[in-house]
């Protein structure tokens, strides 16, 4: 079932195109990395997915309709853009309560959250004496009180410790893939993002380069072959008599499965085609994303 459909999005500040013409979705029970560069057009994606930025045109939908359309949207749509939007003289408790109070949700759901994120021992103390990584938890548990079907998030790692990435990993699978919740999760530590999701959607230059399962884009911890020449084509049959998987991303480009370089160095000089590279690849998710967001 789609969550999020993101169709034909585009935005632009002047002359500037922010995002230019993209579109993706993600189904409900995923965890998906929205992956780019700094300026890439990620936060301006989430921010028109949440009406606070009017798209000059295509769609951002949650279940099917407009943010600003939902009935009540904290217990449909949580999400974190940043971890600084707190009244500092508030204690965590009271912070929630006062949510609780205008989203129509019991009080008790305020404790629960703290319990929930980590910070039931810190329930009295005032958010102006939070550290970053304690108010990015604080900031999830106001995002999951209303027990949304889905969960956007922009850097939630910021701040974190080792302990508090490895909690948040546990966190957003048991929301995604216990409860079902549809997770899209903008990061730039690439490490964790392999570790935590299951879809990769890349944008570079605020246009969509990659979209698709994470096991697809590593191969699933598999190294391919890439070839590049100009007539791989003329490949494709004889590496697969070898029992080789081939995929054909485009440009003269093969990325050969299933067999080492050495068989495919002989196939293409028993088939005689002129080759510009083979080289076996890496599964690294970063030289992935180097990869793809330089030739963007």
């Amino acid at each position: 079932m789609t969550a999020i459909e993101i169709r034909n999005l585009a935005k632009a500040f002047g002359p500037v195109r922010a995002v230019d013409d993209v579109s993706f979705s993600v189904a409900a029970g995923t965890i998906t990395g929205y992956l780019g560069p700094n300026g890439a057009g990620k936060t301006t994606t989430l921010r028109c997915l949440l009406g606070l930025v009017t798209a000059d045109g295509g769609t951002a939908l949650v279940d099917g309709r407009p943010y600003t359309a939902l009935e009540r949207p904290l217990t449909e749509v949580g999400a974190v853009l940043e971890a600084t939007s707190f009244h500092p003289g508030r204690t965590a408790r009271d912070h929630l309560r006062v949510i609780c109070t205008a989203a129509g949700l019991p009080a008790s759901r305020a404790d629960e959250a703290l319990e929930q994120v980590g910070l039931a021992d810190a329930a009295r103390k005032r958010v102006g004496g939070f550290s970053l990584g304690m108010r990015q938890r604080l900031a999830l548990g106001t995002a999951t009180l209303g027990h949304p079907r889905v969960l956007i998030l922009d850097e939630p790692a910021n701040g974190l410790d080792p302990a508090g990435i490895e909690w948040l990993r546990g966190f957003l699978r048991n929301l995604a893939h216990e409860r079902g919740v549809a997770v899209l999760v903008s990061s730039h530590v690439l490490a964790e993002v392999q570790q935590t999701v299951d879809n990769v959607v890349i944008i570079a230059r605020g246009r969509l380069v990659h979209q698709g399962s994470l096991a697809e884009l590593t191969g699933n911890g598999e190294r391919p072959v890439r070839v590049h020449a100009a007539e791989a084509d003329r490949l494709v049959p004889a590496l697969e008599a070898k029992g080789a998987r081939v995929e054909r991303p485009g440009d003269g480009v093969l990325r050969v499965y299933g067999v080492d370089a050495e068989a495919v160095g002989q196939t293409v000089l028993d088939e005689r085609v002129l080759v510009t590279e083979l080289v076996r690849e890496r599964s690294d998710l970063q030289e992935i994303f180097m990869e793809l967001t330089r030739e963007a």
